[in-house]
């Protein structure tokens, strides 16, 4: 597996946010600039920090890095392009997109299973020195704070749902409220089109359940 060059300083990093939630958009970020100066953010996985310091971090993220991209992908896209690709797929063409943005060398956290795979498919299709871990947003700090900026975007996308599905809860299928929301959604014939994955097995199984009840 390859390493990153001796001394360097400056990197790019990338990670997303929601992948597995049934409702919401998934969002990917990259974060490049200084390694040094980023590391000053207080930046950590972002799964281990409260949406209020992921929001002060995410401040001084935007302060020190040299340059802070993302990508939204709805859930209407994901359940259109899931036709055709699987998620690893979906998510393979937007950090390439990001990927070609920069001239640094990249670390991506690893979406697929096999990070060397990984590595590989994204350096060959991008020209780019890319490295792809497992664990990269707990053990680098420019993943990190790529972890941050996916994870208070997303949480923002979420806010804007929210004032229009209140009780929709966090989106994610572990989350009790996301699930009586969306059994309601069939029951209350409220359309969540726009907003909900529909390849999902917690909706398929949910809207599976609706139809017995009506028979």
């Amino acid at each position: 597996m390859a390493n990153l060059p001796e001394n360097v300083r400056h990197l790019c990093g990338i990670d997303e946010a929601g992948r597995g939630p049934v409702f919401g958009p998934m969002v990917i970020s990259m974060v490049c600039g200084d390694i040094d100066k980023i590391m000053k953010s207080g930046a950590r996985d972002s799964k281990e920090m409260s949406q209020a310091a992921r929001e002060r971090a995410y401040e001084k993220i935007m302060e020190e890095a040299e340059s802070v991209k993302f990508e939204i992908i709805n859930s209407s896209e994901i359940n259109t392009l899931m036709e055709s690709m699987t998620l690893n797929e979906i998510e393979g063409k937007y950090v390439l997109k990001l990927i070609k943005n920069t001239t640094y060398p990249v670390i991506v956290d690893s979406f697929d299973v096999n990070s060397e795979r990984c590595s590989k498919n994204l350096s060959e299709m991008s020209g780019k020195f890319v490295i792809c871990r497992h664990k990269a947003d707990r053990d680098y700090s420019i993943v990190s704070a790529a972890s941050v900026v996916a994870k208070v975007i997303r949480e923002r996308e979420m806010d804007k749902i929210r004032e229009i599905f209140p009780g929709i809860g966090s989106g994610y299928p572990s989350d009790p409220y996301t699930i009586r929301f969306l059994k309601s959604s069939f029951e209350k014939n409220i359309d969540i089109g726009d907003i909900v994955r529909t390849k999902w097995k917690t909706y398929t199984n949910a809207a599976g359940e609706f139809r017995q009840k009506k028979l």
